[in-house]
């Protein structure tokens, strides 16, 4: 058996038909994939072997009011299981993130499709909620 941590997250990614890149640096270990037309990541840093961290990035509109976006992301954490919601002011962009601790990340795998479900519904219901006037 290979002592590579990742190993059973491409193989759980690789179930799922998706395709994903790997970069590997000294800090982390990194996997990109796509899902449904949305970019997602992976993330194991090399400091903390248990500490596991996906999630997706998204750009915020110049002319979305952040104060209302923040306030939204709040609402978000108090409703969502698993989901952290931030929104970061001077990139003007928004992170949904599932940040876990695992013995094992085989442990991950068998959670990977609900986890990832939990992101897309986050998501969705982050923008549909921005998207509304009040």
């Amino acid at each position: 058996m290979s002592d590579d941590r990742l190993e059973p997250i491409e193989a759980a990614l690789d179930a799922e038909g998706l395709f994903y890149t790997r970069e590997d640096d000294d800090e982390a270990l990194r996997l990109a994939f796509k899902s449904e037309g949305d970019r997602y990541f992976i993330v194991s840093y090399r400091d903390d072997a248990e500490f596991l961290m996906m999630g997706s990035g998204w750009s915020l509109g110049r002319d979305t009011d952040l104060e209302r976006a923040m306030a939204i992301a709040n609402r978000t954490n108090a409703r969502k299981k698993f989901v952290k919601t931030a929104v970061w002011q001077e990139e003007h962009d928004v992170l949904f993130t599932v940040e876990l601790c695992y013995a094992t990340y085989q442990d991950f795998t068998q959670h990977f499709v609900r986890l990832l479900g939990a992101l897309r519904e986050t998501t969705a219901d982050f923008f549909s909620e921005l998207r509304l006037k009040d």
